[in-house]
């Protein structure tokens, strides 16, 4: 599926995605396969159902995650480890701060749901290294 291209809001936090069946690829970090840290965000759910990453919760460690470039290559990643933040707590450099490999960060919004908000209390990160191009 297509990615769009996310930017950051005023407050300096990233712009979600508006389609809740297509995730964002976040433009001021690294490109999927590239060297650094590339960073992908997408939906759980909606009040209609299930969103494109609503799946992301069931990743393990030594997972498989493909993406396909914009040249037609497949860029491989392995999950190397998955992690849940309150949104108040939420690790902005563990996720996009550079790194010296091939990584793509997956982010959906997961843990408690509050009602009163309408959103989710933490974000869940599943963190990937490239393993093949």
């Amino acid at each position: 599926m297509p990615l769009s291209s996310l930017g950051l809001n005023a407050d300096g936090t990233i712009v979600v995605p508006t389609d809740f069946n297509e995730p964002g690829w976040y433009k001021y970090g690294a490109t999927p396969g590239q060297l650094g840290t590339a960073v992908v965000v997408g939906h759980v759910d909606s009040f209609r159902g299930p969103a494109v990453f609503f799946n992301l919760r069931k990743l393990v460690v030594g997972d498989r995650v493909n993406v396909r470039l914009a040249d037609g290559a497949t860029a491989r990643f392995a999950v190397i480890g998955i992690g849940e933040y309150l949104k108040t707590h939420f690790p902005s450099q563990l996720v996009y701060g550079h790194r010296s490999y091939g990584a793509l960060q997956l982010v959906t919004c997961g843990g408690t749901f509050d009602r009163a908000t309408g959103s989710y209390l933490s974000n869940i990160v599943v963190y990937t290294a490239l393993v093949d191009r």
